[in-house]
């Protein structure tokens, strides 16, 4: 008997529309997004994030790469002074890459852009839910 009525009460349940309250879509696409940057000093901003950020990663590269000739080296002392002058470079170029971004943003202080204030184009716009 409990087996029955658990069967029942199951597709019951199952079989009981439910009703979703869902809110109207607060996004609402009016035109297709346009192309390029809307001034001079988004694209520098952009350009110079990006440079930045791949100079960054060369550096990190270098790095790791010198570290595991050391670790392979297997005590070659040429080995050992090829992996930490790769090393020194590697951090040279960082020294020179952080010189490089303080210049950038005192520059952009005065020229009117800020590296660090990235604005990333949406491609849907976003319009406040009164206004649908």
């Amino acid at each position: 008997m409990k087996k029955i009525a658990f069967l029942t009460s199951s597709i019951i349940s199952l079989l009981t529309p439910v009703t979703a309250f869902a809110q109207s879509p607060a996004i609402k696409v009016s035109a297709p997004p346009g192309r390029g940057f809307p001034s001079i000093t988004n694209f520098i901003t952009n350009f110079l994030f990006l440079a930045f950020g791949i100079a960054l990663l060369v550096v990190l590269v270098m790095l790791i790469q010198g570290a595991f000739e050391w670790i392979t080296s297997g005590g070659d002392k040429e080995a050992v002074a090829k992996a930490r002058n790769r090393i020194i470079n590697a951090l040279i170029g960082l020294a020179v890459l952080a010189v490089a971004f303080a210049l950038t943003r005192v520059a952009g202080q005065f020229l009117g852009f800020n590296i660090t204030d990235i604005a990333v184009p949406s491609p849907l716009q976003t319009v406040p839910a009164g206004e649908l």
